[in-house]
């Protein structure tokens, strides 16, 4: 496109119609400062007004990659269809620099934008709505889930980085999805239309769901059900582990996976409607093959060990034994998904330029999760054969999204451009992921099981001494405590309304005002089957960390200035103004009900008590000496009275009294004494590591830990003259009884960002731009809210203060169409961005809600197409330059004696979930095709490349045992898609594709669970409209 043109000296407002409407007036200097002036006879045009076609949606969403100042990715619904995955996150493949967390195993979307990632950063918004909530993953942490249906979306836009022009926007951008609308399914020029899309897939298994009907039944009546002889309480079930099944690198159609949609529509003079159906239900799907050697290497056994206990972790974490579970070209179990979609939408045309629009859409969906920890545990427990593995009962999903919008722009009225949206969604889950065994009961019948691990599984290793083989009589079961439980059943209620309100007006030729503002309200109730029950090793974490209820509520307003001086330059500038507050409704609860004292008021932590031990003087030494000394004598006495045989032994090892002494004493380090007592130093600590490195009495000068003494203890030398020990904590007294169930208070705040953008035309097809922008976000209601607490982790423990942006970004766009004949677009961008956050909220070591000094993130991105007509290309990459989390008193308060922490830390510090967000260093994607045959035929191919991880702290960090929820690493990742679509008439498209082309074995980036990703797959689809 003409960059220039679209802004010469003008504004570009859009009519009822479509159409473009760009006015512009004679006294800019465009042609003369950016291309050297007009010739003398040029005409200097006063005004002009040019009306011309509206591009297709889709065309303007790419054209908007190039348009916009806003650094912004694209696909529409033809970019969706063609490369359809296994996974909703597969929506994301191919928009580089933009990806979901735990793709795999979410049934979601968690996006992942220049490394910034978590609920409320980046805004899932889907016609208008928002829907989003921070679910519990076990020793994995906590995973953001945004449940979409791809079989609905015509198109997805996202901006990198916070915007103030855009309708919504987060700390790190938005993801902006439209589903299907009237004129995705009506032709040109008609009225109605029908639109029919079926589709199968290789490489898909149906589950197994042998065991998914055993809930609610007593485990004695099903036959070879018993206790685990645990103290889980958790099940052996007949077919609960089966061996995966073998793929044949995705060659057979199994109609395993299987698809359809049905969507009908009319576009009429004053209204349009579109009703739409789809339904995809898949198995699980097989991994690749090639290229698993990296992931299964001779010392598997050790990795694996390693790293499955945190307590003796050393270097980086190893992928090394993955696919001793995941074996290549296997069945990967709980993948699979079933999901149904119904969607409504109408849009009516009002009398004087006004427009209202309703949209309505269910979606159901169940689909397989996997239990993190399980799979390294099971790989330590493997003998190296073919793992057994099971599928879990499946997560369930139902979503209910309303939106009303309301928009007037009469197009006389240069003071009213108006817009206005209502919205609700409410999301109903139910999920089997607490980290306890998906199988339980409320008590075993003991005769029972060990009659059946005797007689029935013979299970190895079993006392069976005296158990007969006749059935025992069963213990009553009146009150149901024998029946099999969802154990690890998590349930959540999670509802939002909001509604937003924005108006465009033109001040001036020149200069434009928006002003905007928007409301949400969000009440979330979580609960999980092992609260009020005895906690386990499995459901500690759950009910420590786990679900949360609450009510959050935000209001923005703000305003912006889109100002034209001059035909080269274009000024931005804008404020934005927010308001929050949330209340903890299951602390309050509990407080009223005074049940558990976990959740009351807890002892202030005071202090850190760090022990050591000094090293000894001489005169210490002799008298110890002189104490030990007629110790030997004494015993040396005894043993020559009593027990005349063992003096020989005695006298071989220790020969004399100075021996005896030397090896009596447990205090030496390095043949130096030191104090049998320990001595302490305390640190001032509220359970708020803010200024610690400033109190830090090992690194502010007060005590030395590593003070050296001479010529101690009559050796030459040095010596150390302290010998560090462990940490003690201290607590404050107990709470009054009349604070100790004080019910919590709302936390709450508000804030300003500014916003300033300009833009320099150098030509018509070139432009310079910078942004700089402040964008602020509040806490989410996982973030304002507790469960239980207990060790170091405090019932106060939550984040209060937004996190807040501060971002440069400067980039070049040029429109390279002009030296090129015959080719439509030719559009290469280049941007820099540094961003920084400072209030991070994240958690810390003792899992408490805690907010780090600041984020720093700086990258470069690339961004390139070309497109003849006939061929075309699509071409981005991003460098990261820089993903740290940074705080010197977190550093400090982490490792305050050996200070090897440093203050600023590639991802995040242990046990934060910015650790596990750290994107590739760098990554490339290219898109190559061809429509022939007068554009019946299109066809071509995609590769995707990201580099391995890498991250030197992370090998420090398990050199010093802070191993914990540390990130799955994957090795360098290139990945080839293909695809071809043929119109065989008018209404009939014909459909192929082919993703991981060559069978790769891969880990996706960011994964939380170790599932490989899908191997070949081939899918075939029609698709028919009338």
């Amino acid at each position: 496109m003409c960059i220039g043109l679209a802004l010469l000296q003008g504004a570009v407002a859009y009519a009822n119609q479509g159409t473009a409407v760009v006015e512009a007036s004679g006294e800019g200097k465009l042609g003369e400062e950016a291309q050297g002036g007009h010739p003398d006879d040029a005409t200097v045009m006063k005004s002009v007004t040019v009306i011309g076609q509206h591009e297709k949606r889709d065309e303007q969403g790419r054209n908007d990659v190039f348009d916009k100042d806003v650094v912004n990715v694209y696909q529409g619904k033809e970019e969706i269809e063609r490369y359809k995955g296994s996974a909703a996150a597969d929506v994301f493949k191919g928009m580089n620099g933009v990806y979901s967390g735990d793709a795999r195993n979410s049934g979601a979307l968690d996006p992942n934008i220049r490394g910034i990632q978590g609920e409320g950063r980046i805004p899932v918004i889907v016609d208008g709505t928002e829907q989003a909530t921070s679910v519990w993953m076990g020793p994995a942490g906590v995973s953001n889930r945004n449940y979409v249906d791809p079989n609905m979306i015509g198109g997805i836009t996202v901006e990198k980085g916070p915007s103030l022009t855009s309708p919504v926007s987060g700390i790190g951008g938005s993801v902006q999805v439209r589903t299907l609308e009237p004129d995705d399914i009506v032709k040109p020029g008609e009225r109605f239309g029908i639109e029919f899309k079926a589709e199968t897939s290789t490489n898909s298994v149906k589950p197994n769901e042998s065991t998914f009907g055993y809930f609610g039944r007593d485990y004695r009546d099903i036959p070879g059900a018993a206790n685990n002889m645990s103290f889980t309480n958790g099940l052996i079930l007949p077919g609960r582990s089966q061996i995966p099944k073998e793929g044949n690198g995705g060659r057979s159609f199994s109609f395993d996976d299987k698809a359809f949609r049905l969507a009908i529509a009319t576009k009429q003079e004053h209204f349009d409607l579109l009703m739409a159906h789809s339904d995809r239900k898949r198995g699980n799907y097989f991994s690749g093959k090639k290229g698993s050697s990296k992931y299964e290497t001779d010392s598997w056994r050790e990795d694996a060990e390693r790293d499955a206990n945190v307590g003796s972790v050393s270097g980086v974490p190893s992928v090394s034994y993955i696919a001793r579970y995941y074996q290549p070209g296997d069945e990967v179990k709980n993948t699979s998904s079933d999901q149904q979609s119904t969607l409504l939408k109408g849009t009516l045309r009002l009398p004087h330029d006004q427009t209202l629009k309703l949209g309505f859409m269910r979606t159901k969906h169940e689909f397989g999760e996997s239990i993190p920890w399980m799979i390294i545990r099971a790989i330590v427990d493997s003998d190296g054969s073919k793992q057994r593995n099971m599928d879990v009962p499946y997560s369930e999903i139902r979503q209910d999204n309303f939106n009303i919008g309301y928009t007037w722009q009469p197009a006389d009225n240069p003071w009213v451009d108006l817009e206005a949206g209502l919205w609700m969604t409410q999301n109903d889950s139910r999920r089997h992921q607490n980290g306890n065994d998906a199988f339980g009961i409320g008590d075993f019948d003991q005769a029972w099981d060990r009659y059946t691990h005797c007689h029935v599984l013979h299970t190895p290793h079993q006392n069976c001494v005296g158990v007969s083989s006749t059935p025992p009589e069963k213990l009553p079961n009146d009150d149901g405590r024998f029946n099999v439980q969802a154990s690890a059943l998590q349930i959540s209620d999670h509802r939002r309304t909001g509604f937003n309100l924005s108006n465009r007006m033109r001040l001036h030729p020149t200069l434009d005002l928006a002003i905007h503002g928007d409301y949400t309200r969000e009440k979330l109730r979580q609960r999980d089957a092992s609260e009020n029950q005895v906690l386990t090793e499995l459901t500690w974490g759950v009910n420590h960390m786990g679900p949360r209820s609450g009510t959050r509520q935000q209001w923005n307003a703000g305003f912006n200035f889109d100002w034209r001086p001059v035909g080269w330059l274009q000024v931005n500038a804008g404020m934005r103004y927010s308001d929050y507050w949330s209340f903890d409704d299951k602390l309050a609860e509990k407080r009223r009900n005074k049940s558990d004292v976990s959740w009351a008021v807890q002892p202030e932590i005071t202090a850190m008590e760090y022990r050591y031990q000094r090293i000894m003087s001489d005169d210490e030494v002799a008298a110890q000496k002189e104490y030990l000394y007629g110790n030997y004598g004494r015993q040396l006495a005894r043993i020559q009275q009593f027990f005349p045989g063992q003096l020989e032994a005695f006298l071989g090892e220790y020969p004399d009294a100075e021996t005896f002494a030397n090896s009596s004493y447990r205090y030496v380090v390095d043949g130096y004494w030191y104090s049998s007592e320990s001595e302490t130093i305390s640190v001032p600590y509220s359970g708020n590591h803010k200024g610690f490195a400033e109190i830090n009495p090992f690194m502010n000068g007060i005590f030395d830990p590593n003070e050296q003494v001479e010529n101690a203890q009559g050796k030459a030398g040095s010596a150390k003259r302290y010998v560090m020990g462990g940490r003690n904590i201290v607590y404050g007294p107990e709470p009054a009884i009349e604070k100790k169930w004080a019910l919590p208070k709302r936390v709450k705040d508000h804030a300003w960002v500014p916003h300033l953008g300009m833009t320099v035309f150098i030509t018509n097809n070139i432009r310079l731009y910078a942004r700089y922008s402040e964008f602020v976000r509040f806490p989410s209601v996982f973030e304002s809210s507790m469960a239980l607490a207990g060790g170091n982790k405090r019932s106060t423990g939550v984040a209060g203060r937004p996190e807040h942006a501060y971002n440069w970004e400067v980039g070049y766009v040029h429109n390279l169409s002009g030296y090129f004949e015959n080719i439509e677009y030719v559009d290469f961008r280049l941007n820099y961005f540094n961003n920084r956050i400072e209030d991070y909220i994240d958690r810390d070591w003792s899992f408490n809600i805690v907010q780090f000094a600041e984020k720093k993130l700086s990258g470069i991105e690339v961004q390139a197409r070309a497109d003849s007509g006939k061929y075309f290309a699509n071409f981005g990459a991003t460098y990261r330059l820089k993903q740290e989390l940074c705080d010197k008193d977190y550093a400090s308060y982490l490792d305050p004696i050996g200070g090897r922490i440093s203050a600023c830390i590639d991802g995040g510090f242990p046990r934060t979930f910015a650790r596990t967000a750290l994107q590739p260093k760098y990554s490339v994607n290219l898109d190559l095709g061809a429509r022939l045959l007068e554009r019946k035929l299109q066809f071509g191919t995609r590769a995707v490349y990201h580099s391995e991880a890498s991250n030197e702290d992370e090998a420090q960090f398990g050199q010093i045992g802070w191993g914990l929820n540390r990130a799955n690493y994957w090795n360098p990742i290139l990945v080839f898609d293909a695809y071809a679509s043929y119109r065989l008439d008018k209404n009939i498209d014909l459909d192929v594709a082919v993703t991981n082309l060559t069978n790769r074995y891969y880990l996706d980036p960011m994964a939380r669970v170790s599932q490989p990703a899908p191997g070949r797959t081939i899918r075939v689809g029609m698709t028919a409209r009338f």
